[in-house]
This record gives structure tokens, C-alpha cells and sequence, in this order.
């Protein structure tokens, strides 16, 4: 679906920030994300007075019912403020559940038979409210770093992986090796918390799209409350508010403001914040910009979000890694377009990392991150070089029950981008499977898998797609609080050759447990035959991406649409 958002841009200040507590330290494992999440004795004490019915509040954490009546708890405030501001709007997992958070503040309780009981979707919501309504102090919530999570693999996914032997190695010399992380897809049927491979890939590789996200909606939202409690006021039509002095008085550590606007023309409310973010002398700028079109309702809009972070190799906590660029300075953009229809809402996250600062035509007529700014040494050496991600996803409001799909890029010069396609079953989220596999180039990718494959960085590799996927089979499991996706319910085995399998003819062994010794299993003998067990298309007259959709998953629908059709 094209949202039509108008093209209403101010000029862009280039922007910074940091990681996800206060001091810059650089957090990239999923562990250490996981341990990283932000402090919250503040938001408790600042919130000590919130009723426990706040707690249990309505499905969506919404402050409107589907009539569009207000329920929140406290006042009908931010319900009202939500017709100038997108509500119910973040970016998260639909696997994800919020007591991962340190905060569990906001608990969801609609459905006892379904997945996560408290999925991170709501808790964002809730925490932007927060700031939208006033009741959160921007102070005790904003987390620069949140701006310089990277996207990390799960722990089960693309491991490091030794080999002896390989058949399509021309010279024996490069017969024997490591394949580096990254590059194995779904190589193990769990992760080490016990979620099915391809839920914990989705949870992990959303997890700094989400924060980046929300950090910036939060931002953006303290405006609101700024210009209304502090006396300002919003502007009229054909007017703006100066905000600056404001958002400088709360005080926030290394950071300083160089604008802060809201904005009403035609109908259109535009928000915009340049700030400035001081790491050892040194400064880094951070753009958010906002155009949010409201409808009817404060349940039904479109708009689009879009930041500029600028970061540094080699400086701790503000690093955005990668070997395109030749420079240390890097700039992380993003875009988030999103349309509401009541419950529905429909999603295009992108972010990819620029090569250097103040970086130009980051973002294309739609202002959203543009895929094909391609960097290149002589003729674009601004453009994107590391890591560009798309999500999309298209869901409803009370289930999180819908369409997803991720696609990302390690780098501007990789042949192809990965793919997960994500399905559920029904709306209580209980199972469903995915799809794991590659496509074109992300600048022409349509969200769907188109075929996989085996052999991406070993001796003698062929990146010619083969008519399969990685299939797996989740379903949650209520007394653990994870996905199960165990052995049998997966098709992800192969052997990393250009065959993907093995005839046991040969001196090939490779690290099929992941363990780090070779020959610690029966299965890791070279005398032994290694068939894939990849899942692959029953109709012959259907492609890859067909068959995927005939079994019932579909690419959702997003605002702007994929790459393919722009």
C-alpha cells in the first residue's frame, strides 16, 4: 500500500548519539544486549504513583478502543495528543517478550493461550506514551547508545565453522578452514535460550532496529509534552514553535540542542530535533525529523520518520563496524514509514551505515533510506556501505497477528541479500514457520526468499541460488516462555559445499555440532555421506517463492513498497 506522505523536508541536521545506557560503551553481543537493557529505577520511581490498573490495561496498551473512545487510565490526554502524534506505533519482534526487559512495568494479559506474555511491542508503545503524555521525564528515560546498537546474529545462526577437506577446493592448500560468522543461516535448531532458531535470529536482529526506533519516538514525543506543560503551547496551522531552550533545560548528559521544532502546515505535522552528542572532545550530530499526517482519529494515519546518527571506528560506544569503508567516520541513517487503519498497521523500517559524516542523499524522494545511494570510492564515497536492512511488517494492533519480513545486507558489494519470511498459523501467535534463504541484491529485493545458497565463503563457492530454503517449524511453549523448534520440525540441514551435500568419497569433515572440535560426533567422519535435508518445492512447476507462499506465508504489504517495485 503507497502511503502518501507529502514531501515536506526541512534541510537536515546530520545527527549522533550512543548506546543503551548512559556512558558510551559499545554493546554488540546478544548477551550483552540482553544485560544492557536500560536502567530503570528511575522510570519506577518516577511512575510509583501509576495505578496497578495501568498495568492491566487494554489489549493494545492503547489509550483508544476500537470505537475510538478513550480508556487510559490516567487521563484522556494522550489519547488526545494522539491525533498529532502517531500512538501504538514501534518497531519490535512479534516474538519478543518484555520480561527479556529489565523494566516489566507494562504487562499484557489479553490472551493467556498465545505467545509472549508480555510482548515487546506494547512495552515500546507504552514507554513512547509515556513520554508523549508527560508522565515519564525525558531525563530519566533517554539512552544515547540506543542510536549505536548493531544488528548482532543469534548464537545458533551462521556460527564460525571449521572444515578439512572441502570437495570444491581447486588447491589443497585452501582445502582445510574456517567459514567465518554469518554466513551459515539457521545452522542449529536452537539458540542457547532455548528459542527456536529462526525466533531468536528475528528477535536479534530487530532488537537495535527497535531501539534506534523507539529512542528517536521518544525523543520527538518530549516535544509534545514540552510545548504543552511547559506553556508553549502547539502550533496553529501555517506556524511552528521554537522548542530548543526547552529540551535544553532537561538536562540531558553530553548532550546539547541545536533545534527543536513542531510545525503545522497544510494538515501535516513536522517535527524536527538537531543535537549535538560530546564523546572526549570531540562532537557528533543527530538528526530526527517527523512528518505525521493524522486522519480521522487518533487510530488512523501515515507519516514517516526518519534520523542521522554519525559515529566513529575506533571510538568506543560509537562505532558502526564494517571493511567497505575506508574511512573511521560512519553514519547510521534510518527510516521508519508507517500507515494506520484502526487496528491495522503496516511498517517499512530501513537503516543502513554510511561511508564518513555529513553525508548527502541519504535518503530518497519518499525520504526513506534510499537502497540505491550505493557507495562506491570515486563516484559516491558518501553512499551506504555496511549493513542496510529492511523491515516490513503488517499486523494487527490486538494480536501482533500479520505479515512479517527482514531483509539485510552485510555490505554493498555482497551478490545477495538474506531473507526471513515469517508465518503464523492463527492470531494467538502459539506457531507458525519461517523461511530462511536469499534473494537479489537488497536494491531489487520484493521481501520474499528466492532460493538459498550452501557454499557462500568457502573454498571454490558458487552463489548461484538453488532451489531451496532452510524451513522451520516454531510453536511456543507456555511453561518455558520460548519458541521450540527442535530437529524434527526443521529443515535446515547441509553440508557447506556447492552441491550442499556430501558423498563421503572424499577427506571431508566439518563442524556439524558447532562445538569448535571436529570429529567429537559420529556424524563428523569423512567416510561418511552427508545428504542436506533443505526444504525444497513439491510442485515442480512453482519457483522457490512461489511454493513459500503457497504454503500460506505472505510478504506484507508496506508503505512505499519494497525496493523491487520503486
Amino acid at each position: 500500500m503507497k502511503a502518501y506522505i507529502p514531501v515536506i523536508m526541512a534541510s537536515l541536521v546530520v545527527g549522533c548519539s550512543s548506546s543503551e545506557s548512559d556512558s558510551p560503551i559499545q554493546v554488540n553481543s546478544e548477551s550483552q544486549q540482553d544485560s544492557a537493557s536500560e536502567q530503570t529505577s528511575s522510570d519506577q520511581s518516577s511512575n510509583s504513583g501509576q495505578s496497578s490498573g495501568n498495568q492491566n490495561s487494554d489489549v493494545n496498551n492503547d489509550s483508544s478502543t476500537q470505537d475510538g473512545t478513550t480508556n487510559d487510565s490516567s487521563t484522556n490526554e494522550v489519547g488526545e495528543r494522539g491525533l498529532y502524534f502517531p500512538k501504538s506505533l514501534a518497531v519490535a519482534s512479534p516474538f519478543s517478550d518484555s520480561s527479556d526487559e529489565q523494566d516489566r512495568q507494562y504487562v499484557y494479559r489479553a490472551h493467556e493461550a498465545r505467545g509472549p506474555a508480555s510482548p515487546t511491542y506494547f512495552w515500546a508503545t507504552r514507554r513512547i506514551d509515556a513520554l508523549l503524555s508527560g508522565e515519564t521525564p525525558l531525563r530519566d528515560v533517554f539512552r544515547i547508545g540506543s542510536f549505536y546498537r548493531n544488528s548482532v546474529n543469534a548464537d545458533c545462526f551462521g556460527p564460525q565453522v571449521a572444515y578439512q577437506g572441502h570437495p570444491d577446493a581447486a588447491d589443497p592448500s585452501t582445502s582445510s578452514g574456517t567459514l567465518p560468522t554469518g554466513d551459515l543461516g539457521l545452522w542449529l535448531a536452537s539458540a542457547k535460550n532455548g528459542n527456536a532458531c529462526a525466533v531468536a535470529q528475528t528477535n536479534s536482529q530487530l532488537r537495535a532496529v527497535r531501539e534506534r526506533s523507539r529512542m528517536a519516538l521518544m525523543t520527538l514525543a518530549s516535544m509534545v509534552s514540552a510545548a504543552i506543560d511547559d506553556g508553549a503551547g502547539l502550533p496553529s496551522e501555517g506556524s511552528s514553535v521554537d522548542l530548543t531552550t526547552q529540551m535544553n533545560s532537561k538536562g540531558l548528559a553530553d548532550i546539547t540542542f541545536s533545534s527543536a521544532n513542531i510545525e503545522l502546515a497544510s494538515g501535516v505535522w513536522q517535527y524536527s530535533i538537531g543535537l549535538t552528542y560530546t564523546v572526549s572532545g570531540s562532537d557528533y550530530e543527530i538528526m530526527m525529523s517527523m512528518m505525521h499526517t493524522p486522519g480521522s482519529s487518533a487510530t488512523n494515519y501515515t507519516g514517516l520518520l526518519n534520523f542521522s546518527v554519525e559515529g566513529e571506528v575506533g571510538v568506543a560506544g560509537i562505532e558502526f563496524p564494517g571493511g567497505n569503508c575506508s574511512q573511521n567516520e560512519r553514519t547510521l541513517v534510518g527510516s521508519l514509514a508507517y500507515e494506520r487503519n484502526d487496528a491495522q498497521m503496516s511498517l517499512q523500517s530501513r537503516s543502513a551505515v554510511n561511508c564518513g559524516h555529513s553525508v548527502a542523499d541519504a535518503f530518497n524522494s519518499d525520504q526513506q533510506v534510499d537502497v540505491k545511494n550505493k557507495y562506491h570510492s570515486t563516484d559516491n564515497s558518501d553512499g551506504w556501505s555496511e549493513n542496510f536492512a529492511i523491515f516490513g511488517a503488517n499486523f494487527n494492533l490486538t494480536s501482533l497477528a500479520g505479515d512479517y519480513a527482514y531483509v539485510w545486507q552485510a555490505g554493498v558489494n555482497d551478490s545477495h541479500s538474506r531473507i526471513l519470511n515469517i508465518g503464523f498459523n492463527d492470531e494467538t501467535l502459539e506457531n507458525g514457520e519461517a523461511h530462511f534463504g536469499y534473494g537479489t541484491d537488497i536494491d531489487e529485493t520484493s521481501g520474499l526468499v528466492q532460493g538459498f545458497i550452501c557454499n557462500w565463503a568457502g573454498p571454490g563457492n558458487s552463489h548461484s541460488l538453488q532451489e531451496f530454503t532452510q524451513r522451520q517449524f516454531f510453536e511456543f511453549d507456555s511453561s518455558t516462555n520460548v519458541y521450540l523448534g527442535t530437529d524434527h520440525r526443521a529443515n535446515i540441514e547441509y553440508a557447506p559445499t556447492n552441491s550442499c551435500g556430501y558423498d563421503g568419497s572424499g577427506s571431508f569433515v566439518f563442524d556439524i555440532d558447532a562445538s569448535g572440535v571436529l570429529g567429537d560426533i559420529a556424524s563428523e567422519d569423512a567416510s561418511s555421506a552427508f545428504n542436506s535435508d533443505l526444504w525444497a518445492p513439491t510442485d515442480p512447476t512453482l519457483s522457490v517463492a512461489e511454493s513459500v507462499l503457497a504454503r500460506g506465508l505472505s510478504i506484507p504489504d508496506v508503505p512505499f513498497t519494497w525496493p523491487v517495485d520503486e
